[in-house]
């Protein structure tokens, strides 16, 4: 059976839909016409290297710079702040590094812009850490996992390439926080 090409396969937006998905999960208010605004004015940010970014992907400076701008734009988001607070920090495994992103998310005032590499290079919005389930909740693009949902395990994350494992990378974690 065909199945459609889903956002990330064609393109390298990921990064950019990752910022939209992280105001969206925190901004009760964000409409269709709000969120086209927020990417356009991100494309406009450096329009003569968006289609590189298109085609290739957004890079942790890339997005970065591009949460830089949303945060400090007219349309709306001067109520967020972010920080990245790894980019130099060592983490033994996933399970210490996702304790920690534990401390830092809420899913109601906080979120985690994450990058994922292993099965592929990816941008995704962690909404909420369940140390019960010990399960991540994802708000994302492409993600689909069927039964799983929108979650992955805690057994299923690793800081390393690893087959069947979600490489997780921590220097490239931006958290987005209302103020």
């Amino acid at each position: 059976m065909k199945k459609p090409y889903k956002q990330g396969l064609l393109d390298g937006m990921c990064g950019f839909y990752a910022i939209i998905n992280a105001m969206h999960y925190l901004k009760t208010d964000m409409s269709m016409t709000k969120a086209e605004s927020l990417l356009k004015s991100m494309i406009l940010t450096k329009p003569y290297s968006f289609h590189s970014l298109f085609c290739d992907g957004t890079y942790f400076e890339n997005v970065l710079s591009l949460v830089k701008h949303t945060v400090r734009n007219k349309h709306g988001y001067k109520d967020f702040k972010y920080a990245v607070p790894f980019e130099d920090d060592i983490f033994d495994d996933a399970y210490e590094y996702v304790a920690c992103l534990n401390e830092l998310i809420d899913g109601k005032n906080s979120v985690a812009i994450v990058s994922v590499g292993s099965p592929w290079y990816h941008w995704t919005v962690v909404s909420k850490v369940n140390t019960k389930e010990e399960k991540i909740h994802l708000f994302d693009s492409y993600f689909d996992l069927g039964d799983k949902g929108s979650k992955l395990a805690f057994k299923d994350l690793s800081l390393k390439k690893k087959n069947k494992k979600y490489q997780l990378y921590p220097h490239e974690t931006i958290i987005i926080s209302k103020i």
